[in-house]
């Protein structure tokens, strides 16, 4: 008796302690900037190519915005050629993947959030 009381009161203490002790950081995002070579809407791939960097193929998510000078931020109005900035999503699990697409114009064009 004596010893599953003490099992129960480290078990109970274990069950208190593990959690405060096990935080979850916050996935981290980068932003890149490029013109998009290609997309597939279907798969959601875009082939993007970065200013002074690689072409790298991200997925865009399924919640993905893409800011442009229409009223609808969907990301099928993205098209092969455009100056666009995106912000990158790199999850601790899992492969990156975008979240955010921002057309890049002159500076008559909207403002995103």
């Amino acid at each position: 008796m004596k010893h599953s009381l003490t099992f129960l009161t480290l078990a109970s203490l274990v069950c208190f302690w593990l959690p405060s002790t096990a935080e979850a950081r916050r996935p981290r995002g980068t932003t890149m900037t490029g013109i998009v070579q290609s997309v597939d809407h279907a798969t959601r791939w875009i082939t993007f190519a970065q200013d002074g960097g690689p072409v790298r193929r991200f997925v865009y998510s399924e919640w993905a915005k893409f800011w442009h000078d229409e009223s609808e931020a969907l990301p099928a109005h993205l098209k092969p050629g455009m100056r666009v900035q995106i912000k990158l999503h790199n999850p601790l699990i899992g492969p990156d993947f975008v979240t955010q697409i921002v057309l890049l114009q002159d500076s008559t064009s909207k403002k995103h959030p």
